[in-house]
């Protein structure tokens, strides 16, 4: 079975087909699906030049487009001046990934949530998928001020490429927004105490001094919830099923 899981650390700038996969994560868990990002475009070319690592493209836009042999792996063997390549680009113009002419573009697009603090220095973002299970890529440069302006719980949808290195971002939204705008069924009911912990799927609310409530929560939410501090006063709102799908700090007067 192919399997991905925690990219191994390699070059940013050429990690292509170098990237190892490790064990542990099918695919299929990912629930990955061939596509862009909706801040995402496709734009066609033709290659004027090669020179050393440099692909010139002709797009019928202002200014020739300038891809780089070595960051694009497998996908840079056999560009040949005259060929077509088609270039993806984030919405800040920037190239995130380019391939010859296929059927699906060069990027697969998944579900999650930012897990933890993302370091830019470590180049690795942990995700919390839907399933409950986090797990660690390493994005490329072109993408690292948008994973740092995410916040923990923030759900997003990520682009990789075919090496499984992030490539772009697009925010869903934070916690509140998140489950307002994407939960099938309006919040239920809206419950406040003050945070006693979190552990496997479920947290711990203290609603009176000797009465401690637990409710599971969505995957996706737990990330943003571990943040909290203990005795950290919140409501959560629940769905009809009791479950936690957004919460909001409550300011103590």
């Amino acid at each position: 079975m192919f399997t991905v899981a925690i990219i191994m650390a390699c070059s940013i700038a050429g990690c292509g087909s170098s990237a190892k996969l490790m064990h542990g994560l099918s695919i299929e868990e990912l629930k990955p699906m061939p596509g862009i990002l909706p801040s995402a475009r496709l734009v066609k070319g033709a290659i004027s030049s090669i020179t050393g690592d440099r692909v010139e493209v002709e797009t019928g836009e202002r200014t020739p487009r300038y891809l780089s042999i070595e960051a694009g792996g497998d996908e840079a063997r056999g560009l040949q001046a005259g060929g077509a390549v088609e270039i993806l680009v984030n919405d800040r113009d920037e190239i995130v990934a380019y391939q010859r002419p296929a059927d699906t573009p060069p990027t697969k697009v998944f579900r999650g949530a930012l897990g933890k603090p993302f370091n830019p220095e470590k180049e690795r973002v942990t995700i919390r998928l839907d399933t409950g299970r986090d797990v660690g890529f390493y994005a490329r440069t072109v993408t690292m001020e948008k994973l740092a302006a995410l916040e923990v719980g923030e759900a997003a949808d990520f682009a990789v490429d075919r090496a499984y290195l992030l490539v772009d971002v697009f925010s869903l939204g934070k916690p509140r927004e998140l489950a307002a705008g994407s939960s099938p069924q309006a919040p239920q009911r809206r419950v406040e105490g003050a945070f006693v912990t979190i552990g496997d799927g479920r947290v711990r609310l203290r609603m009176k001094i000797d009465d401690i409530q637990t409710f599971p929560v969505r995957p996706l939410l737990q990330p943003a919830i571990e943040q909290l501090a203990p005795n950290e006063l919140v409501s959560v709102y629940l769905d009809g099923q009791g479950q936690v799908i957004d919460m909001v700090r409550v300011t103590r007067r």
